[in-house]
């Protein structure tokens, strides 16, 4: 699976698509990282990719040619032909004001061959920028400088659920994200005066089961 984030920082994409999972994900083959710098599309002088708003207003707003110029570069424009073609593949802008991200979202992510992720910056985009994607996407009810690190979120999220990338398939089978966890212990059997439940230390798999189940059922009450 590849993923595309368009983004004025390709640092910080960089920097963390090269450490822990995703680096070994990407040195398998599993998945493609790509970070294109919009900028590098501007056509001013200056290299501005930003401009005041018609009509006035508070801060400054990303222009749409160089977003639109650096999809093009990319193939990713939205038109007929890439309509038809094979590739399932998904534009996603990282907005405040977007559909909310969740597990149930990932998934449906992970199924596709392409995502592209567009990071914002300043005070948002161009209204017609919206119009070169297919969603627009939020991570949470909070605001952030960029969409930077809710873009690199979905592709961790995204690319957790693509076969081989964590090489335990278990661990994928009892991820729970929240709902379901029960409590864990390693080494040491003491700490402090806190031990380790003797349930856990029997051997017995059926009843560290059952011990399971009820600890997580109490727990998200």
């Amino acid at each position: 699976m590849r993923f595309d984030i368009l983004t004025l920082f390709p640092d910080i994409v960089h920097s963390y698509g090269s450490e822990s999972i995703l680096k070994r994900a990407q040195k398998a083959g599993f998945i493609k990282i790509a970070a294109h710098n919009f900028r590098d599309y501007t056509k001013d002088k200056q290299w501005h990719v930003d401009d005041k708003p018609y009509g006035g207003g508070a801060g400054m707003v990303l222009q749409v040619q160089p977003i639109w110029d650096c999809l093009k570069n990319i193939k990713a424009l939205k038109n007929k032909k890439t309509k038809t073609s094979k590739q399932k593949t998904k534009i996603i802008i990282l907005d405040p004001a977007g559909k909310k991200f969740n597990q149930r979202m990932a998934e449906k992510l992970s199924k596709l061959d392409r995502v592209i992720l567009i990071c914002g910056r300043y005070e948002g985009f161009d209204e017609r920028i919206y119009k070169l994607a297919d969603e627009k996407v939020s991570v949470g009810d909070y605001v952030l400088s960029g969409g930077e690190l809710p873009a690199l979120v979905i592709v961790e999220a995204v690319s957790r659920l693509i076969p081989g990338v964590l090489g335990n398939e278990e661990s994928l089978l009892n991820e729970t994200f929240g709902k379901g966890k029960y409590p864990v212990y390693t080494r040491p059997e003491n700490f402090m005066g806190q031990k380790v439940p003797k349930i856990l230390l029997s051997g017995d798999h059926k009843k560290i089961k059952e011990w399971r189940q009820k600890m997580a059922k109490i727990i998200h009450k």
